[in-house]
């Protein structure tokens, strides 16, 4: 190998090892300055801007190709840009002096740093070797994760404060200060710690935890670098009391539980229809009975998930308080009035607000970056009493937002841009499931980490609305990149 091409080899590998080393930074203040926003900062962005011009053109020189299942998330990227030109002939209501075109230059600008993301790490990790040594990166980055995670909700039980070392390097680092209580690591905010955690770190440290797979030549007889990440990736999530990200995780566990009722009632099913001497319908109804009983356990245990769940937050979570008080709901007849007492009503309301911008323009919704205009038109009239709503609408000049990638999508790209989203997402899931039950240990544990992903988005969804965030772009990634395996592996 020539001299030239090894440091170039050398130079694409510490790329890829310092893009997953920089994921825990999710508003990297330097990234901030030069793109001039203040929360979606990412500081991957670096390395990425570098593979996609050092490294992403010469892979499709020499003729790489990416899977099929990128085919639905370009017609998306089409119904964005449609609805985005198209909405010049919508009355956009005018908001503050802010120009529609930034807006929707940002929103294009960050749905295209996500497929960056996921077009990359497709090519990059469609060879194992290669999708093992990102893999040991990222457990690397979830080290610096949880160690800043658990260090702050440490620091804050002890004190009740944090130390000054720690705020100005958080300073430094991210672009929002510490949050009292709740632990944000390195990212904008506890919410979207709980973000990194469930739709990169845990699907992962999960799957390989129990199909027993590591990227990682330690083990120490059950124990291994994945299940020892897993315990500090759970105790993460609690410390950052996000509870849209907790029940993304309880989405995950149910999921799981499914699963393993699904297998078990088929084994049951068959030993008992097997033993038994029942004929015809009595043998059916054999079955059904299994089937029905276990179905109602499953549920049964799923529901208690989410009780529990919801009980265990009263105890370390002011805001969940008054979760069994259900007088205002009673008296008031509004659920806002009682999801306001949990903290909850802004997320609700401004749902609620693009629901409508989507009734009014179902088809190709109002442009990517466009939906916030509508909202001093879509709000309801509760929403003016709530203090967040009204600082807002008159004292920031900012365009609000969904607080919801589902309502958002709805939106902004209506029905059509929506539906493609979706179908992008059931191929994916399609794609996982037969790599699930390939033969491939680690392609199976590649495609049950997809699994989880999925089950978890589907919470996500109402807490996260950008696409400019890699963490869901990259386990879906590592899906589609192991999809692409041709190869044996063990």
């Amino acid at each position: 190998m020539a001299f030239r091409d090894k440091v170039y080899r050398l130079s694409v590998e510490a790329l890829w090892a310092l893009m997953a080393l920089a994921l825990p930074f999710t508003s990297f203040p330097l990234v901030a300055r030069l793109t001039g926003s203040s929360m979606v900062a990412p500081a991957a962005l670096f390395p990425l801007a570098a593979l996609v011009v050092l490294w992403f053109p010469p892979q499709l020189w020499q003729g790489a190709r990416l899977p099929r299942l990128v085919l639905p998330l370009l017609a998306f990227a089409g119904a964005g840009v449609l609805s985005t030109l198209l909405s010049y002939f919508l009355p956009l209501p005018a908001f503050r002096d802010i120009a529609p075109y930034r807006q929707q230059i940002e929103a294009l600008a960050t749905l295209g740093m996500g497929m960056a993301f996921y077009l990359l790490t497709t090519l990059w990790t469609s060879e194992p070797e290669r999708r093992r040594s990102f893999l040991r990166w990222v457990n690397l980055s979830g080290v610096i994760l949880i160690t800043a995670a658990l260090a702050q909700a440490l620091f804050w039980k002890l004190h009740g404060a944090y130390p000054q070392w720690m705020d100005a390097l958080q300073s430094l680092l991210v672009t929002h200060e510490l949050y009292p209580a709740r632990a944000s690591a390195l990212a904008f905010e506890p919410s979207w710690l709980a973000h990194q955690l469930n739709m990169l770190y845990l699907p992962w440290w999960l799957a390989a935890s129990l199909r027993g797979e590591t990227v990682h030549r330690w083990r120490w007889g059950f124990l291994t670098a994945e299940r020892l990440l897993l315990l500090g990736g759970l105790a993460s999530l609690v410390v950052s009391v996000s509870r849209v990200g907790l029940l993304a995780l309880v989405l995950m566990m149910a999921f799981l539980l499914i699963g393993v009722a699904l297998r078990l009632m088929a084994r049951l099913q068959d030993r008992l229809t097997r033993r038994s001497r029942a004929q015809g319908f009595a043998r059916i109804f054999l079955r059904a009975t299994v089937g029905a009983a276990l179905i109602l356990a499953v549920g049964a245990l799923v529901l208690s998930m989410f009780i529990g769940s919801a009980l265990a937050l009263r105890r370390f979570d002011p805001r969940m308080e008054k979760l069994l008080d259900f007088r205002v709901l009673l008296v008031k007849g509004s659920f806002l009035a009682y999801a306001n007492q949990l903290v909850f009503a802004e997320r609700l309301i401004f749902w609620q607000a693009g629901w409508q911008v989507f009734n009014e323009h179902p088809l190709l919704g109002v442009g990517m970056g466009n939906a916030g205009y509508f909202f001093p038109q879509t709000l309801s009239a509760f929403s003016w009493n709530l203090t967040e709503v009204s600082t807002l609408m008159y004292r920031l000049s900012v365009i609000p937002n969904s607080k919801s990638l589902w309502v958002r999508l709805l939106a902004e790209t209506g029905a059509l841009g929506f539906a493609c989203w979706l179908v992008w997402l059931m191929v994916q899931g399609w794609t996982a499931c037969r790599l699930f039950r390939s033969s491939g240990r680690f392609s199976g544990t590649i495609g049950l980490t997809g699994l989880l992903l999925l089950a978890g988005l589907i919470a996500e969804g109402f807490s996260v609305d950008t696409f400019g965030l890699p963490y869901y772009w990259m386990t879906l990634a590592l899906v589609a990149g192991a999809s692409m395996d041709k190869g044996d592996e063990k």
